[in-house]
């Protein structure tokens, strides 16, 4: 049975007021720790959150959009990454806050148009989903915890890395809305691609009763070897993201292609797809890579740690292009038009859905 806003509010109000048992002593039940997200449906609605921080320390909050669907499509939004005082203040590498309800209401026309949040695009396997919408103005690929202080000349500024501690708020209040969905895709683009793949694990254990799906938008994580050491380090140290690995496999610290087969462990049978073109611009230039070698460590990591997963695929294209959900009708590689491919990973038999590379 399907659940408007209003139903899903009052069966939370009755949740705190309900006994259950028998005896002349009912014990009541817990209450959801967070009150559920109510917003018109099929409208982008911005929620504050006041335990929620953007790295110059205003808080956020979240974009939903709602149906009466049972499903969730948790997106992660992308803005780059910085982990020094050179990329953090001086280059600006990454999207600063704040991020408010202003923000999102110059940005939430644009994602509706043509993109996974379009409920009139053709062949949208999501298109009566109800959508969350997670921003990003921290500036750690959604997994840090940390106040970092950084100095430039005599300035010191304290940067506050908290896309992980942001996520862990928002889930719980995704969670109180909709505590079993039926489906759940976690997805993001760029940052937000890495977010998703980071922050899987923990989406995923939030909704275990859930058929869930990882959708990672042009943030491939290589293998260490393709990746420089002191960069890696300096991640770590700046965005403090132990705990993150730590949680599902501590050797994704010193190879971050092992988060794949560490989650295919966990969740053997969700299914799980990388998307990117070969020589990504905006991600070879973050991981400082040339053209060739981006293209080399993708294929590598495609070939010999995603290939061997039994429900794990990638959609690769040609070229340098950056990210592909914001009009995936328009993406295609090898004749398959993305669209159609996502539909496939909803529906399609383990043997038609295939892995597509140039």
């Amino acid at each position: 049975m399907q659940h408007t806003n209003k139903t899903r509010e009052l069966l939370a109000v009755l949740a705190a007021v309900m006994v259950v048992g028998t005896g002349c002593d009912p014990e009541p039940v817990t209450p959801p720790a967070e009150p559920p997200i109510s917003t018109p449906q099929h409208t982008w609605s911005w929620i504050d959150f006041s335990n929620s921080t953007c790295d110059e320390g205003t808080p956020t909050g979240l974009g939903a959009n709602l149906s009466d669907s049972k499903n969730l499509l948790i997106f992660f939004n992308g803005g780059g990454a910085c982990w020094n005082a050179a990329t953090c203040l001086q280059l600006n590498t990454s999207a600063h806050g704040p991020f408010t309800q202003t923000q999102f209401d110059a940005l939430s026309s644009r994602i509706s148009s043509g993109s996974i949040f379009d409920r009139e695009l053709a062949n949208n396997p999501f298109k009566d989903w109800n959508y969350f919408f997670i921003p990003y103005c921290t500036g750690d690929l959604h997994i840090g915890n940390s106040d970092a202080v950084y100095t430039v000349g005599s300035t010191s500024t304290t940067f506050h890395h908290k896309g992980r501690v942001n996520t862990e708020a928002f889930l719980a209040r995704i969670a109180s809305t909709f505590p079993n969905p039926e489906q759940v895709v976690v997805t993001g683009s760029s940052a937000g691609g890495f977010g998703a793949a980071l922050n899987y694990d923990f989406v995923r254990s939030t909704f275990p009763n859930a058929k869930v799906f990882l959708i990672d938008d042009s943030g491939p994580l290589f293998k260490s070897s393709a990746m420089s050491a002191s960069l890696r380090a300096e991640w770590a140290k700046a965005w403090n993201y132990d705990a993150v690995m730590d949680a599902l496999d501590p050797a994704v610290k010193e190879d971050y292609s092992a988060l794949y087969p560490a989650l295919a462990r966990k969740y053997p049978n969700d299914r799980m797809a990388l998307l990117s073109s070969l020589q990504d611009q905006t991600i070879r230039t973050y991981l400082q890579l040339t053209p060739t070698a981006f293209e080399a460590a993708l294929r590598d990591l495609d070939a010999t740690v995603l290939s061997p997963l039994p429900n794990t695929r990638s959609f690769l294209t040609p070229g340098q292009a950056h990210t592909m959900l914001l009009n995936p009708g328009a993406q295609s590689s090898q004749g398959v038009v993305l669209l159609d491919w996502l539909n496939q990973m909803q529906s399609a038999s383990d043997t038609d859905w295939r892995s597509v590379r140039p």
